[in-house]
């Protein structure tokens, strides 16, 4: 959390001591000016036409680099001891957003993004006690699905309010020849708000999205080569929760083309009320689930607008 907050801190600073007249607006924006005011003395453009009418849309295209050393933290909590089994995430991230503005105040963002993920392994270690076993990830499964409403406040400054829905299926084979399987389904309302400001042929984007709670579904497995098995479906509780930062630098490429960098940190913490598990045993287990990652990549949009 260390590390955000000093990300953040200074690319606020940046942007705002910047020289930069943000005002002036992208080519093809010029004359369109407001008022209002954000935070540092910042002032910024809208992207709509000169009238206010029409329809803006545009598309971005987000590939990076995920990689977290403790990414993926799944911890069985038992009447006695607690199983945790943990191992890094790394891979490719690739996102498509399509952004639509539909006056000087509302706007729409619908996005996908998939995880594609490199072989890695682990130890899953249980306390109190000492075992541990190794294990390996075969297959880990991750994409999400979102719409977000956005309306501005003033100036480059907006508010966000939407739905996602974040999906994770993983395979864990351990050495000892036994199995689980952890699919979670986690349904994220989310709040929060963005910073964007224009520059003559640039522009930066931050963005603090968050959930307070985290309704959603974990399904459990667990099986060995001799007919043992334990399975259940478990809910999130009020204990769960969601942290998403992003910030977006773009600069013009040609026309309406935009190219530039990102960074985008995340957490999602699932805790879940405790159940019976059901097969070779019916002993009451809960989870805890922490899955967190950096992503740092480019970004490529393309902005047009609608003559509807």
């Amino acid at each position: 959390m260390k590390k955000v907050c000093v990300v953040v801190v200074v690319l606020v600073a940046v942007w705002s001591l910047s020289g930069a007249d943000p005002a002036r607006g992208f080519q093809g924006m010029e004359g369109i000016s407001f008022p209002e005011r954000l935070p540092f003395g910042y002032r910024s453009t809208i992207p709509c036409n000169g009238d206010g009418s029409g329809l803006m849309s545009g598309l971005t295209v987000n590939l990076g680099w995920l990689e977290e050393r403790d990414g993926s933290i799944w911890a069985l909590q038992r009447q006695t001891s607690t199983g945790t089994a943990s191992w890094p995430l790394r891979g490719l991230w690739a996102q498509a957003t399509e952004e639509l503005t539909f006056d000087k105040t509302f706007g729409l963002l619908v996005s996908a993004g998939i995880f594609v993920p490199r072989h890695v392994g682990g130890t899953w270690y249980s306390r109190p006690g000492t075992s541990s076993f190794d294990f390996e990830i075969p297959s880990n499964d991750w994409w999400l699905v979102d719409g977000i409403m956005k309306a501005r406040v003033s100036g480059g400054f907006e508010l966000l309010a939407g739905f996602r829905w974040d999906h994770t299926s993983t395979r864990v084979n351990y050495s000892d020849n036994t199995s689980d399987d952890y699919i979670l389904n986690a349904y994220l309302p989310l709040v929060g708000a963005r910073m964007n400001g224009r520059f003559p042929n640039s522009s930066l984007l931050i963005r603090f999205l968050g959930a307070p709670w985290v309704p959603g579904r974990m399904k459990y497995h667990f099986w060995d080569r001799l007919g043992f098995a334990e399975f259940a479906d478990f809910r999130s509780n009020s204990q769960s929760s969601y942290f998403e930062v992003l910030a977006d630098y773009r600069f013009k490429l040609r026309g309406d083309t935009f190219g530039g960098a990102f960074v985008k940190w995340n957490s999602l913490k699932v805790r879940t009320d405790s159940r019976n598990l059901s097969g070779s045993t019916n002993e009451s287990v809960a989870w805890a689930i922490d899955i967190k990652s950096w992503v740092i990549g480019g970004v490529v949009s393309l902005d047009f607008s609608s003559p509807f």
